[in-house]
């Protein structure tokens, strides 16, 4: 009971008692195959997402400036700065004028639906569907750091926009901050992410 309590999160919902029950129970022999073989599929899986990331560094090694820069990030590791990266380019600045263009492009940036001086939709745009739920993994990543501007900024907002606004709002402002540190050629720091956040 112990071990399981111990790895018990804040969020699961089922007691420690539940999930004892769950897991001491007899199996038959035919679920023992059944259960194996989706073992076998899952190690399949990771084995193969273990080559594609591998041979994704591989090929973007002349990229190691970029990647290491984006990789200093909160919430952003290997493989998603490897996946960010070639969403948006080694040189995003030279494909967009402006951060805001980017986020735009991402699908991050919400609409503009005024009429009248009547706000009608502020719902964020489609964008790159590869991109955009980077980012928000990212982003969730971030929030998630503690003693982080983004931690704090989050907290301190996502009570009056609400938790979906304001992850993508995090979002927004770490695609940001990815585009700012690659133009200036600069690794994370916290001041760079507090100026970043305030706009």
């Amino acid at each position: 009971m112990e071990d399981i309590t111990s790895c018990m999160c804040g969020t699961l919902k089922n007691s420690a008692q539940d999930i004892h029950s769950a897991v001491n129970i007899s199996l038959t022999a035919s679920d023992c195959k059944v259960l194996q073989l989706l073992l076998n599929k899952l190690n399949e899986t990771e084995a193969d997402i273990e080559y594609t990331v591998n041979l994704m560094s591989e090929i973007a090694q002349e990229y190691s400036r970029q990647l290491e820069l984006l990789d200093s990030i909160p919430g952003i590791d290997k493989v998603s700065a490897l996946l960010i990266l070639a969403e948006i380019g080694n040189a995003p600045f030279e494909s967009f004028e402006t951060p805001e263009r980017l986020c735009s492009w991402a699908g991050l940036a919400p609409r503009n639906d005024e009429s009248a001086g009547k706000i009608n939709c502020t719902k964020i745009l489609p964008g790159n569907q590869y991109l955009k739920p980077i980012l928000v993994q990212v982003a969730w990543a971030a929030v998630k750091c503690r003693n982080t501007p983004f931690h704090q900024w989050f907290w301190s907002h996502q009570g009056k926009m609400g938790q979906k606004k304001a992850i993508i709002a995090v979002a927004r402002k770490i695609l940001k901050l990815c585009f700012k540190l690659l133009k200036d050629d600069v690794p994370y720091d916290n001041d760079v992410a507090l100026s970043n956040l305030k706009h």
